[in-house]
């Protein structure tokens, strides 16, 4: 089995763990691979705001198609990034994670009914009158 030497393409997903960044906005990030793994990804300043965009501070891992460095047949650094071909990975939502309709169920319950009587029902339409004392919107 021959050990990759050299640059190669590279095809990874990986999520951004951090970034190190240059006054002129090149710079690199380290990218948290699937294996737990991390390793420098370079980019130049035209791509900052694409890859910035695209992983939205971490929420999202990214399909990185480049080309990498390599060494021991292990990828030591992303060289370069294909933009055109790199994009967002979603992330499967967390099956225990509460969605915000039941939070709000949750909170529905803790109260008896009659304290929801007295919610006014014009809330959004009406939101400057209850904060600040202005004159109510009428339909």
């Amino acid at each position: 089995m021959s050990e990759q030497v050299g640059q190669h393409p590279i095809e990874l997903v990986a999520k951004v763990k951090s970034i190190e960044l240059n006054l002129d906005h090149s710079g690199a990030y380290r990218l948290l691979l699937e294996d737990g793994s991390t390793v420098p990804a370079d980019f130049t300043a035209s791509q900052w705001d694409s890859l910035e965009s695209m992983h939205n501070r971490g929420r999202y891992k990214l399909n990185i198609v480049g080309t990498g460095d390599f060494a021991d047949g292990r990828l030591q650094r992303v060289v370069s990034i294909d933009l055109r071909r790199t994009d967002r990975v979603m992330l499967p939502e967390d099956p225990e994670m509460p969605t915000l309709l039941h939070i709000l169920k949750e909170i529905w319950k803790q109260y008896p009914q009659d304290t929801w009587d007295d919610v006014p029902t014009d809330g959004a339409k009406n939101l400057h009158y209850y904060l600040y004392g202005r004159p109510k919107v009428d339909d």
